[in-house]
């Protein structure tokens, strides 16, 4: 009797478990078609809740999340999609954007080698590693990595960071005339997110003053008297009002 009770009961689990993998599929592509993020998260959570092992659903929440700047849950979930993918070089790569944003240069790099390792023409691994590299006081690890991403990158704007990243590496090293070339460079590519040469009232300028490293030799002289006017003015009423807080 105990053994014909047992059998009933696995054979009662193994058929829901089609179920449970069935549900699972339909939160997850509610997720995908809800425009908003907290139902995105909301039917991805209830997904990988049902069926653990659903990949996908980690790395779509976790991508929300890394937006969202919450880098815990994104880590969690990117380990979770690593641990699950582990050939896949888009979870190491997620990983060590995660790392770079908490300061973490050394876990970066080891965690965008590993991208690279599993995918040697994958742009975006060389170029933030290229990053990690500069932030950590590295240029020329930076510069070979940079160029490597500049050479593989399809996308214009990939690029465009990519020559930002060598250009301020160059200047770390006192190679002005190399690092004003990239500047032109990134701003012809990507005038929009990088090599700020040409300034108005606006979030963007204050992107470009919050790092001089932007700035080049050549940029100054371009600028005329107003100009220069309009930057210390901006770099004064940034450095008087308190930096806003989240939420406020």
């Amino acid at each position: 009797m105990k053994k014909l009770l047992v059998s009933l009961v696995i054979s009662i689990l193994f058929a829901a478990c089609p179920a449970w993998g069935a549900e699972s599929i339909d939160f997850y592509r509610l997720g995908l078609e809800s425009s908003m993020f907290n139902k995105k998260i909301h039917y991805f959570t209830k997904a990988v809740e049902l069926n653990p092992k659903l990949a996908v659903a980690y790395e779509k929440r976790g991508k929300i999340y890394y937006f969202q700047e919450k880098y815990d849950e994104m880590l969690f979930d990117f380990r979770r999609f690593t641990t699950l993918k582990p050939s896949d070089p888009e979870g190491f790569r997620m990983l060590g954007l995660a790392q770079l944003k908490l300061g973490n240069f050394s876990e970066a790099i080891k965690k965008l080698s590993r991208a690279i390792e599993l995918d040697p023409q994958l742009a975006s691994a060389y170029l933030y590693r290229g990053e990690a590299y500069y932030r950590k006081g590295l240029p020329e690890q930076a510069i070979e990595d940079s160029t490597k991403a500049i050479q593989l990158g399809k996308v214009q704007s990939t690029r465009g960071k990519a020559y930002t990243i060598r250009s301020k590496a160059y200047r770390q090293l006192g190679q002005e005339g190399l690092a004003d070339e990239d500047f032109n460079k990134a701003y012809l590519l990507d005038p929009e997110n990088y090599g700020y040469r040409y300034f108005t009232i606006t979030n963007h300028l204050a992107s470009f003053v919050s790092d001089s490293n932007y700035i080049g030799s050549k940029d100054i002289s371009r600028l005329g008297l107003v100009g220069i006017v309009v930057l210390l003015f901006v770099l004064i009423f940034k450095l008087v009002l308190p930096r806003p807080r989240k939420g406020g």
